[in-house]
C-alpha cells in the first residue's frame, strides 16, 4: 500500500505495464466516435519519444533510465504532453498514442 501511495505521488504508473498495453490497445480498437484530436502545437521528438514509452507503461523513473534524463525533465514533457493533448493524465496520453497509431517507434 506504501508503495502504491508513493508511485501515485511520483505520477508512476499502478499496475504492470504488459497490462496497461493491453488494456490501451483493447480499448482503442473498440472506442467508436470521433478521431483524437491533434496537438494545439507539435510534438517535439523528445515529447514523441516520453509519448511512446508512456504507451507501453513505463514509469517515470523507467522512462528517466531509458531516456538518460532526469526525473524532473520526465515530468516537465508530461506536464507539456497533457498541455499539447488536452490530456488530464498519463492514461489519456496513453489512450492518444493508441488511437493515433503514436507507438509505432
Amino acid at each position: 500500500m506504501v508503495q502504491a501511495i508513493h508511485a501515485a505521488a511520483d505520477g508512476d504508473a499502478l499496475i504492470a505495464p504488459s497490462v496497461t498495453a493491453r488494456l490501451l490497445a483493447t480499448f482503442s480498437d473498440t472506442r467508436m466516435g470521433t478521431p483524437p484530436a491533434q496537438p494545439i502545437e507539435p510534438l517535439t521528438g523528445r515529447e514523441e519519444e516520453v509519448l511512446v514509452t508512456v504507451a507501453h507503461g513505463r514509469t517515470n523513473a523507467e522512462i528517466a533510465d531509458d531516456l538518460h534524463i532526469s526525473l524532473s525533465t520526465v515530468k516537465t514533457h508530461l506536464a507539456n504532453l497533457m498541455a499539447k493533448l488536452g490530456a488530464r493524465n498519463r492514461v489519456e496520453i496513453a489512450m492518444w498514442a493508441y488511437e493515433t497509431d503514436g507507438i509505432k517507434s
